[in-house]
């Protein structure tokens, strides 16, 4: 199978694309969408998530009325397969960061849904927290909604606090 095909086959593991993390936050029934680790768009989504990781330990750390559901992206690594997973339940502990994995693995066997683990700062790839029931932060699902229905993007757009 060609770089293309595989690429393509990636991306079409499963579309239907936190159908639950974008209703209720992080989850364990939350799917999946693979892409290219040098997807152009998904590394200036990355970019940005980190650049604006301040504003989430900000928030965090002094959440406000109606702010809740904290979550990070995490870089998992097992052998030379890579996957990306949110991590709920978060806690800054001792200079370390923790959480338990929201999602099942497609691609790493070193982790399970729940796994309670440290998140390595350099690590995470994205987050999120519920403001009044919209969704602030998210960068890399945006990106996603080219593979997505029109349909399907209404409905995420109008969850996110800024779409």
């Amino acid at each position: 199978m060609d770089l293309q095909l595989k690429t393509l086959a990636k991306i079409s593991v499963c579309l239907l694309l936190f159908s639950i993390v974008s209703l209720v936050g992080c989850s364990k029934r939350d799917a999946t969408i693979n892409v290219d680790d040098d997807d152009p768009k998904m590394l200036a989504a990355i970019a940005k998530a980190r650049e604006t990781l301040p504003q989430f330990w900000a928030k965090f750390d002094s959440p406000q009325p109606g702010e809740d559901n904290f979550c990070l992206k995490v870089k998992i690594r097992d052998g030379k397969e890579v996957e990306h997973f949110w991590a709920e339940k978060l806690e800054k502990k001792d200079g370390k960061i923790f959480g338990s994995l929201a999602n099942d693995p497609d691609l790493v066997h070193n982790v399970k849904l729940g796994d309670r683990i440290e998140i390595p700062e350099p690590d995470i790839s994205d987050w999120f927290y519920m403001r009044n029931d919209k969704m602030v932060g998210n960068y890399t699902m945006r990106v996603l909604f080219d593979h997505m229905s029109p349909s399907e993007v209404a409905k995420y757009k109008a969850l996110l606090a800024d779409p």
